[in-house]
């Protein structure tokens, strides 16, 4: 779970500059952060406290609490993968073909190693064969939701209010699953390997 949460730090530093930078020109983009930050904690929180070990006192559903995570993380990858659709669209509508093609590969092998972060949580649980199918779908399907909105419109406010709530939504994952962590050893070394890998795939976008 610390690789995971490795991988969840570097996609909050990266939706949250891209959030930052498109509030710039969108004119009310910069309330629309805050307010997207805010029901991006908010939303799991509310959701997840209903289900939270302390609030039931008959038994302890861990590995309730440890799908919904993983749920989550899910959800904000896809908000995540949400923007990268509406560059791959506005790269497709501007007719930059090569760039379209590019983005696509790059994303694809980006979101391989973000779907490491979603298993983290449930990699050693039972569950049905449908969770990870549902939590893929939620995750990956933005993406092309993303790029068919992106070659008709493009929205810096849209684009603010999405990013922000991803960033909401990992920030809540990340303080949920290090609360978790008992090895502090352990913790900083998955974290560090987590962030590396993310920074090495990123690295192969630039190339």
């Amino acid at each position: 779970m610390s690789f995971s949460v490795g991988i969840l730090l570097f996609l909050l530093t990266d939706v949250t500059g891209e959030a930052v930078k498109l509030s710039k020109p969108a004119g009310y983009g910069a309330l629309l952060f805050p307010v997207g930050l805010v029901v991006g904690v908010g939303v799991p929180f509310a959701i997840s406290s209903k289900r939270h070990p302390l609030n039931n006192k008959t038994s302890v559903d861990t590995s309730g609490i440890r799908s919904l995570t993983a749920y989550i993380i899910s959800a904000a990858i896809g908000l995540h993968n949400l923007g990268e659709g509406l560059a791959i669209g506005a790269a497709y509508a501007g007719g930059q073909f090569a760039l379209t093609t590019f983005l696509v590969v790059g994303f694809a092998l980006h979101n391989g190693t973000e779907g490491m972060a979603i298993a983290g949580p449930i990699s050693d649980i039972p569950i049905r064969m449908r969770d990870p199918l549902a939590m893929g779908f939620l995750a990956g399907f933005p993406t092309v939701l993303g790029s068919i909105v992106g070659a008709t419109v493009v929205s810096e406010l849209a684009g603010t209010f999405f990013f922000s709530m991803a960033a909401g939504a990992l920030l809540y994952v990340i303080v949920e699953l290090t609360s978790k962590a008992k090895s502090p050893k352990n913790t900083f070394a998955g974290i560090t390997i987590g962030i590396l890998v993310m920074y090495f795939t990123e690295l192969l976008l630039s190339i």
